[in-house]
């Protein structure tokens, strides 16, 4: 074979080696890494994270709020979580074998389960692992890749039932509240009125200035300290309250109060338990607080 025929076939070969791992890499690089934020649609509406204990944490739309496993839950937080998943950047490929699943903890008895959309066909679903130095394993359920994101764009994941939730008890426009009846227990009711001046009056005498300010600025943005346990709400009657705040707004004070907070105690607890009476989902507050929106008479009488 003459030199200029060897020449030829190496360079044959030469070229078919260039083609090939054109071929291969173009075959393989759809699985370097994965797009999160292409998988689902931005108004998802409908968010399940599954733990390993089977326990779920389920995220609704439900007219133009979301809630947590049917309480209302914080938009903001919700609404937090999605535009980091639409705008997460790709997810790098760290390994193919499935003898890694166990260690990443990304194997279907160990990982969490999240899906994004529909119950009956999510848009998206991919298994939660460990973290690692350069951030949160995941995979696909049907894919034996596993893939490493940065940790801070999916840490919401991570969130508890109670930490979704909305602790907002009530908001008042203080500005126009003129009324406020505190009753506690069998003592007699105690109405502060507002004149015409802003000045608070209980029965002609002025009430504690401080105080009523401490009390306004309270009831502006009630929130919550937590939420206590089924087992505690159920063990308390809010047909009999061991106190109740009416607030009336507007000068029309004929009706039923615009909110009625009612109050309770129970002696395994160092928060007291509140809720509205017109909805049944039950808040605890701190004692401080409590004792200053449901404050007797001898409090509220401003000191000469």
């Amino acid at each position: 074979m003459t030199r200029r025929q060897l020449g030829v076939i190496f360079g044959v070969l030469a070229a078919l080696s260039v083609v090939w791992l054109s071929v291969r890499d173009r075959e393989s690089s759809p699985g370097e890494s994965l797009d999160l934020g292409a998988m689902f649609e931005r108004n998802v509406s409908d968010i399940r994270i599954t733990l390993p204990d089977a326990s779920a944490i389920r995220l609704q739309l439900v007219l133009d709020h979301w809630t947590v496993n049917g309480y209302p839950a914080k938009d903001s937080l919700v609404e937090t979580l999605l535009a980091q998943l639409d705008t997460l950047s790709e997810a790098r490929l760290i390994a193919r074998n499935p003898a890694t699943h166990e260690r990443l903890g990304v194997d279907a008895d160990a990982a969490v389960r999240v899906e994004l959309g529909p119950a009956a066909s999510p848009d998206a679903v991919f298994l939660l692992g460990n973290s690692g130095a350069e951030g949160r394993f995941i995979r696909l359920p049907d894919r034996p890749e596993v893939f490493v994101v940065p940790g801070p764009a999916i840490r919401d994941l991570d969130r508890q039932e109670f930490r979704w939730r909305d602790p907002t008890i009530v908001t008042v426009d203080t500005a126009s509240l003129s009324r406020i009846v505190v009753r506690r227990g069998s003592d007699l009711p105690v109405t502060v009125d507002r004149d015409e001046s802003g000045a608070w009056l209980i029965d002609g005498t002025p009430a504690d200035t401080m105080l009523m300010r401490a009390l306004l600025e309270t009831v502006v943005d009630l929130q919550a300290t937590g939420f206590p346990a089924d087992s505690f709400v159920y063990a308390v009657d809010f047909d009999q309250p061991s106190a109740i705040l009416d607030l009336y707004l507007g000068v029309d004070l004929t009706g039923a109060p615009t909110v009625s907070l009612l109050f309770a105690s129970i002696p395994a607890r160092t928060d007291v338990l509140v809720r509205r009476a017109d909805n049944p989902i039950v808040y605890a507050v701190d004692a401080r607080r409590a004792n200053l929106l449901t404050a007797g008479r001898t409090r509220l009488i401003g000191r000469p």
